[in-house]
């Protein structure tokens, strides 16, 4: 049996986690005001993507993760099991850990895009982009299709650039 503690505040589920009182090692933390959940530890963790002034841990393998930290795949389940009935968005690295009992809804669900599909999808906007701009010397920019042109050349244009940004490549 595991046991479960809502508190007001991170910095309340921290202290309590180091106390010696009713939290002990591997009770799940939930602090829905904050968005967070975490395992109780001498160094609590939060497992959710908020994580307040429990310990978040950067992105790493499973195995990895196993071999840093004390709790089990179990405990660590149980938390995100945890974070997604409260609907809190768990990080990346421990989504894997989520029980079969939980569906998913799209809004939980995030796609990862691989170096090599942003790396493709680059050059297809590039493409495009100077596709559009060789139209645009063409046509009269005061028509409806040169506004048309300028919005979508700032729309790609915007794309890629965010596809520029910190692009980490996943597999």
């Amino acid at each position: 049996m595991y046991r479960v503690h809502h508190f007001a505040s991170s910095l309340e589920a921290y202290e309590a986690s180091l106390e010696e009182g009713p939290v002990r090692e591997s009770d799940l933390l939930v602090i829905a005001s904050e968005g967070v959940v975490g395992i109780a530890s001498t160094d609590p963790i939060a497992i959710t993507t908020a994580s307040g002034a429990l310990k978040a841990f950067p992105p790493m393998s499973r195995a990895m993760l196993l071999a840093e930290l004390v709790h089990d795949a179990t405990v660590i389940g149980r938390a995100v099991d945890e974070a997604l009935r409260h609907r809190l968005p768990v990080a990346d690295q421990f989504l894997g850990f989520a029980g079969p009992s939980h569906l998913l809804r799209s809004s939980e669900v995030r796609r990862t895009l691989t170096h090599s599909d942003i790396m493709v999808t680059t050059d297809a906007l590039d493409r495009r982009i100077a596709g559009l701009r060789d139209r645009a010397v063409t046509v009269d920019p005061e028509t409806s299709e040169g506004l048309f042109l300028r919005l979508a050349l700032g729309q790609l244009a915007g794309a890629r650039d965010r596809l520029g940004i910190d692009p980490r490549p996943t597999g």
